[in-house]
């Protein structure tokens, strides 16, 4: 029983370790791309002189907030994908394996 429960918590650990990791670099991916579209913007922003160069701005920043909204809402399937793949590799981990269900099985010890 207690090589079992050890057998366990090394693949939940496993399990846990590399799921974290996958989540850690999501985050910086997401970071990383919302924070280079901040810089564009402020540099774009800074360089407005006139009237047409802020009408030119204003015309950017609908395609860029259009452009937003399509990668968040890549980002909320991807982040809904990995909580789905993350919870069947924590479920797998306390799944049986076929031994334990044969050394469990009545039938089996006769």
């Amino acid at each position: 029983m207690n090589t079992e429960l050890f057998e366990k918590a090394t693949r939940l650990n496993e399990t846990l370790v590399e799921q974290f990791g996958k989540a850690a670099e999501m985050q910086m991916n997401a970071f990383r791309r919302y924070a280079d579209v901040t810089m564009e913007q402020a540099k774009k922003v800074s360089e407005v002189r006139d009237l047409e160069g802020l009408k030119s701005l204003t015309g950017d920043q609908a395609e860029t907030l259009k452009s937003l909204s399509e990668q968040f809402t890549a980002d909320w399937k991807a982040w809904q994908n990995y909580f789905n793949e993350s919870r069947e590799q924590i479920q797998k981990v306390f799944e049986k394996s076929p031994e334990e269900v044969t050394k469990a099985s009545p039938k089996a010890a006769k």
